[in-house]
């Protein structure tokens, strides 16, 4: 009697890397597009609640999508628009806005001046317009969709397969975390791009923006969004402002992280501090700037995942931090 062959604990562990580096690599030559999907899929979650929220208030489910994919679409061009004309102002004024100091120190935030302006895609005017209106149009697509998607997934699994619950739970998960990140950024970019126009700040408006974006990133986001008001600040009115400025946006970053965002969510983020750390460059490095923001909420997906099985279940206890966490796995 022939006995049933079984692949080596040992080999399924290399197996399993093997896929994960060709998932990578595959994911990294496919990231001028994925990036965008991927972005895309993430707002569109986001909205969501919102459809669901305006069929409570009474409205049919016809009119909420309606009024949902307006809002979405006069959003998206309001702010596709904004950047369009906001980063070409500001390319014109970076000749302005050098430090004249002497110091070494003034020459390093030059070179940071120009550096950022490097990085800024004015120049291919035509490839930011198409990718903000590719985004714009597939996140009104997901939205109108979503539902529909659902009811599929329900129809054709049943409504208590094991794995779909799981999957709604992961996601409804997110979608309560991340509004609550909507809504704490909104105030901080608005409070940040007040606080610079009061301070006669050059595009304070943008800033706050950009303030509001990379409130997604934990720990690093708002230290990095202070870092171009901050140049700003230096050249227009000298070092001490600018470590003023410097210190706002620490204690800013040091209250949203430690304080309000844990208090609001009733838990904190669950991933050790380093894993957070290294899975914002590393998705930045496979995706782009777009994996930069997406770090944290796909490390999270991908924990989920490895949670379900016995083989990948010891990476995604090495990803998480606290033992309560660990329990859950075990559980």
């Amino acid at each position: 009697m022939k006995d049933d062959f079984k692949i080596p604990p040992f080999l399924r562990q290399i197996i399993i890397m093997a896929i994960i580096f060709v998932a990578i690599i595959g994911m990294k030559f496919s990231a001028p597009i994925l990036s965008l999907v991927l972005f895309a899929i993430f707002i569109s979650l986001l909205f969501y609640p919102l459809l669901k929220w305006l069929e409570k208030r009474g409205l049919s489910y016809n009119q909420a999508m309606l009024l949902v994919l307006v809002s979405v679409f006069a959003l998206g061009l309001g702010i596709l628009s904004f950047l369009v004309v906001s980063l070409s102002q500001l390319i014109q004024a970076i000749p302005t806005l050098e430090i004249s100091s002497p110091t070494l120190l003034a020459e390093y935030g030059n070179q940071i001046l120009r550096f950022i302006v490097s990085q800024i895609p004015i120049g291919n005017i035509t490839g930011l317009i198409a990718n903000g209106t590719f985004i714009l149009f597939a996140i009104i697509f997901l939205v109108y969709e979503l539902p529909q998607i659902k009811n599929r997934l329900i129809k054709g699994l049943g409504e208590d397969n094991h794995s779909l619950i799981k999957s709604f739970t992961l996601i409804d998960d997110f979608i309560q975390y991340f509004i609550i990140r909507v809504k704490v950024n909104l105030f901080f970019g608005l409070g940040v791009a007040g606080i610079l126009f009061i301070f006669n700040i050059n595009f304070a408006l943008l800033w706050g923006l950009l303030t509001f974006a990379l409130g997604f990133v934990p720990y690093l986001g708002l230290l990095i969004a202070a870092i171009p008001p901050l140049l700003v600040t230096w050249s227009r009115y000298g070092i001490e402002p600018a470590i003023a400025m410097a210190i706002f946006f620490v204690i800013l970053n040091t209250i949203a992280e430690s304080y309000i965002f844990p208090k609001l969510t009733g838990k904190t983020l669950q991933l050790s501090v380093f894993v957070v750390f290294a899975s914002l460059f590393i998705w930045a490095w496979i995706l782009g700037p777009v994996g930069f923001l997406l770090g944290v909420p796909l490390t999270l997906v991908i924990i989920k995942y490895l949670e379900n099985f016995e083989e990948t279940r010891w990476l995604a206890l090495l990803m998480l931090s606290g033992e309560e966490d660990s329990e859950k796995i075990n559980d």
